[in-house]
């Protein structure tokens, strides 16, 4: 290899890692108190995660939900009973997993 193909490979190995990490997904969950829950999906870039898939899996990964986050990258669900795992999944390398809050005990429930 010469010197230049060398140069060249450094340059471009550079170039694909750099891209690679270059819009991370973050997730935001928001219990609204009111039986719902509010997912916010965004990017490193700032941009909204918007048609991001998000999911909601139970802990033997079962399928609960799966919708897309609107235009704001933004979702609200009805909370399920039980435990549950809220993930974002733009693709490969960019899938996001959190543990969903649970909806509170009944206080008046026997």
């Amino acid at each position: 290899m010469t010197f230049r193909s060398i140069l060249l490979a450094w340059v471009l190995a550079l170039c694909l890692a750099a891209t690679a990490s270059a819009h991370t997904l973050f997730m935001s969950v928001y219990d609204n108190e009111d039986g719902t829950v509010t997912v916010e999906g965004v990017f490193s870039t700032g941009s909204a995660a918007s048609a991001v898939e998000i999911r909601l899996e139970d802990p033997s990964g079962k399928v609960l939900l799966k919708k897309q986050l609107d235009e704001l990258g933004e979702y609200t669900f009805a909370q399920p009973s039980g435990a549950y795992d809220i993930v974002l999944d733009a693709g490969p390398g960019h899938i996001v997993r959190e543990a969903g809050p649970e909806k509170p005990k009944d206080k008046h429930a026997k």
